[in-house]
């Protein structure tokens, strides 16, 4: 168990990782340029972490646990009365687009520059499809629609989304959230009667 002098120091490494890894990449950035940046030394890193490997490891391992909820929303979707259904897809991107934009760094690591990012993306892609076609046979999702490339679209979406417009603070989680659970339910043209 670490003290508290301990737990501040490991937390600014971690701080100062993610920052470098957004800037840099992940293979560009040293841990001497680490440990600078956190203002600590290399000893002190070497008493936390193994190797920069490994804090990326805890980093992404963090973040698919907090992620994990919001990818399999979809699975709680065949219990919902089509009024909660919206709102229940609403609240479940709003929530999203909130973990997401709290740390754009982060964000970008994981879905973008990374091998094990990468992976993380792809698991994401695959909850949400399998997801999909659970409620496709619940028959809550129509049939006509390709559960990967609808479930690539969703994660291709919010990605742009979360750099576009929540990373400036142009638009806030609950904007994003309503938006574009609207234009995943919805779609974009008037319904004809």
């Amino acid at each position: 168990m670490l003290t508290p002098k301990g737990e501040a120091s490991k937390s600014k490494l971690l701080t100062s990782a993610e920052e470098l890894f957004a800037q840099k990449g992940f293979h560009a950035t040293t841990v001497s340029q680490i440990v600078k940046n956190a203002g600590l030394t290399q000893a002190a890193f070497y008493l936390y972490f193994k190797s920069k490997d490994e804090i990326l490891q805890e980093m992404l391992a963090k973040f698919e646990e907090r992620l994990l909820p919001f990818t399999d929303a979809g699975r709680q979707a065949a219990g919902k009365s089509p009024e909660e259904l919206e709102a229940y897809v609403i609240q479940a991107f709003t929530g999203l687009f909130a973990l997401l934009g709290q740390n754009a760094n982060l964000t970008r690591i994981v879905l973008l520059d990374t091998e094990k990012g990468i992976s993380i993306r792809d698991r994401i892609v695959q909850q949400i499809c399998s997801n999909m076609i659970r409620n496709q046979q619940a028959g809550i999702v129509r049939q006509d629609v390709e559960p990967e490339l609808a479930a690539e679209s969703v994660v291709a979406s919010v990605e742009r989304l979360i750099y576009r417009y929540s990373a400036t603070g142009e638009k806030d989680a609950a904007e994003l959230g309503r938006q574009t659970a609207k234009l995943f339910l919805q779609g974009i043209l008037n319904r004809r009667n």
